[in-house]
């Protein structure tokens, strides 16, 4: 990775389920990453955990079969709390993000939690993994429809047979289109559920999140969602 500029960072202890703590570092002030707003590269969203990750987080640390022999992808991990959550579960996490100095600061805190993650650092653009896995996080990731269409095609080669697709958002318009034509991209909801979740510190103190699992509806790797081409369902 290319040389990165220091981060000032202030802890943050994230609550699970059934007392559990998990620590964290993030960015002291997001403002004083900011280089160019005109940019959306630039933008430091990574910086910060967002209620989405919270609720995913709670989400993965109760609800899902994840263990031992389980291979995780989080996209856009940021700061990683999702994807450390299956660490912590003893999974084989990979967390991939475009921005370098996620990927460190999201390095450094699996290492105070005790555990290890991969790294990967990708451009959802020009993704060039072609490796597959059981679950696909994405936290509050589908928010852009212009890089919504590279998502879909990222889960759709990424996915395991059998896989799953976690997606968390806070009733974002965006996300829920994604969902409804999610076919599209050889793919199917099974499962719905709200997380409530409070935090402190943060714009409200109580946001609902929402808590979609998608999976393979076939054999449809193969087909091409590339920008500009359509593909009948």
């Amino acid at each position: 990775m290319e040389q990165l500029n220091p981060v000032k960072k202030k802890k943050m202890i994230v609550d699970l389920p059934g007392g559990r703590q998990v620590v964290f570092e993030i960015a002291e002030n997001i403002e004083d990453l900011i280089t160019d707003l005109s940019d959306e590269d630039k933008v430091p969203c990574w910086a910060d955990i967002w209620p989405a990750a919270h609720g995913l987080a709670h989400y993965l640390w109760e609800k899902e079969a994840i263990g031992p022999g389980k291979r995780i992808m989080e996209l856009g991990a940021g700061m990683g709390l999702p994807g450390i959550v299956c660490a912590l579960k003893g999974a084989e996490v990979t967390l991939s993000d475009f921005n370098p100095t996620a990927l460190e600061m999201a390095s450094e805190n699996a290492r105070q939690n005790g555990i290890k993650v991969r790294l990967l650092q990708e451009d959802w653009r020009s993704f060039h993994c072609r490796e597959e896995f059981d679950f696909i996080l994405a936290s509050d990731i589908l928010y852009d429809p212009k890089l919504n269409l590279f998502l879909g095609q990222i889960f759709s080669q990424s996915t395991h047979p059998g896989g799953t697709v976690l997606v968390a958002h806070p009733h974002r318009k965006a996300t829920r289109e994604f969902i409804e034509d999610s076919a599209v991209y050889g793919l199917r909801e099974v499962k719905r559920e709200l997380r409530e979740i409070e935090l402190t510190g943060t714009l409200l103190p109580r946001y609902e999140i929402v808590i979609h699992a998608l999976q393979p509806a076939g054999q449809q790797k193969d087909r091409d969602f590339s920008p500009g081409k359509s593909a009948s369902v």
